[in-house]
């Protein structure tokens, strides 16, 4: 056997030395090129998911069938990315874009956030971004007040978006804080020059049902007058200057009473002074510290459009039958719509379409509202359109100066409130 390896030591070292550059040839694990790799910003690192790492700019050993690599740096996005031997000639320069840092926050805190469609939290918090350009973003506080709103990222600079909410204050009211959407003035320059003091206002219209408290009160044992149109008594002759029918009748116990069905209607038909006259009466058996008024325009608009652009409480979408109370093909006396049909020939309970993003039900529509006059010696308006109303006169923006002095049937009132000092 020896003799046999000394006879031919020459071609058995010649095999094994081929089988061994077959064996390199056709090894795909060792490197067979460097790839010069730079990052922009420098210092990126560079991993390849199999526990190795190394710190931009360096020169990376890679395999035959190529090697996969990510590239992470703080405040940046990470960039992945596959190297090639037939890149060892060059520099491969890898720029990794700005990752955009945005603080959410808003009064009250703990507003759900939806940002681009997809739930970020609650604030406040900081998110990060991938992508410059403009963002949405819908605050949602109590599962009523909605905001929805808009950013833009521009430039690689931390940004902050804050806004001030409303909120519940109780089942009926909401609570509108100063620096609110819509309370803030701002100037030709864009600059706020004035903002309105917290106030309370109502989600609903006032009924039927809740008049009838007062009502009661004032007359607890109402006697028909025959000196009166229809007998009213004296105290319904001040409340309801006008020939229109109303709600209420003396029961035969002697007590006032609502006509069946008509319990959730919205009161109307009242003089300016008899709904101010309400209010003071509210006002009276108040037990939470407030003081209940009507709303002063500037008050019952911000409500009205609800931190949007308008020009209806809920946006821009064409009104229609589903959306609001107005004159439509039900409406006999001027159809101003005819293609329209809300389902209702005269008023609607209250509530009977969708809130606004406020949580502010009948804003538009229903029964035009009574409001304060912006100065004491001016006349009041009344804002929001009612069932009988165009769509353009229930737009947020749209107001009346009926005669104060009188009552119709097509205006009732929603109530405001301050805090006692």
């Amino acid at each position: 056997m020896a003799g046999f390896f000394l006879r031919n030591w020459a071609v058995i070292l010649l095999s094994a030395m081929m089988i061994l550059l077959v064996t390199l040839l056709f090894d795909t694990s060792r490197p067979v090129a460097y790839v010069q790799v730079l990052s922009v910003p420098s210092g990126a690192e560079v991993s390849d998911g199999e526990g190795f790492c190394w710190i931009a700019p360096v020169r990376i050993p890679v395999k035959h069938d190529g090697l996969s690599i990510t590239l992470t740096y703080p405040g940046r996005v990470p960039v992945d990315t596959i190297l090639v031997p037939d890149m060892s000639g060059e520099k491969v320069i890898i720029h990794l874009p700005y990752r955009f840092s945005v603080d959410l926050s808003s009064e009250p805190s703990g507003a759900s956030i939806q940002l681009d469609g997809s739930f970020r939290g609650y604030t406040p918090t900081r998110v990060f971004l991938d992508s410059p350009g403009i963002h949405q973003v819908i605050l949602v506080v109590d599962e009523l007040i909605v905001l929805e709103d808009s950013f833009s990222l521009l430039s690689n600079v931390p940004r902050s978006f804050h806004r001030v909410l409303p909120e519940q204050y109780s089942d009926d009211l909401i609570l509108v804080p100063s620096g609110a959407a819509g309370t803030v003035r701002l100037s030709s320059m864009n600059e706020p020059v004035d903002t309105l003091a917290a106030y309370l206002i109502s989600r609903y219209e006032v009924t039927n049902t809740e008049f009838l408290q007062y009502l009661s009160e004032l007359e607890s044992s109402p006697r028909k007058d025959t000196s009166n149109r229809w007998g009213r008594t004296d105290t319904i002759e001040e409340i309801f200057q006008g020939d229109y029918p109303i709600p209420f009748y003396i029961s035969p116990s002697g007590e006032w009473a609502i006509r069946d069905g008509l319990e959730e209607y919205p009161i109307s038909g009242l003089s300016f002074k008899a709904a101010e006259a309400y209010c003071t009466w509210l006002s009276s058996n108040d037990t939470l510290g407030l003081s209940y008024r009507l709303p002063e325009e500037e008050e019952w608009f911000a409500a009205a459009i609800a931190g949007g652009s308008g020009p209806w409480p809920w946006g821009s979408r064409r009104p229609d039958g589903s959306l609001l109370n107005l004159s439509d093909s039900n409406e006999e006396l001027l159809g101003r719509h005819p293609s329209i049909d809300d389902g209702f020939t005269h008023a609607a309970p209250v509530g009977s379409f969708p809130a606004n993003a406020w949580g502010l039900y009948d804003i538009a529509g229903n029964v035009w509202e009574w409001c304060q006059p912006v100065h004491p010696d001016s006349s009041p308006v009344v804002r929001g359109g009612s069932w009988l109303s165009s769509m353009e006169d229930c737009e947020c923006k749209a107001r009346m100066r009926p005669e104060p002095g009188l009552g119709y049937p097509y205006i009732g009132l929603r109530i405001a409130a301050s805090f006692n000092d």
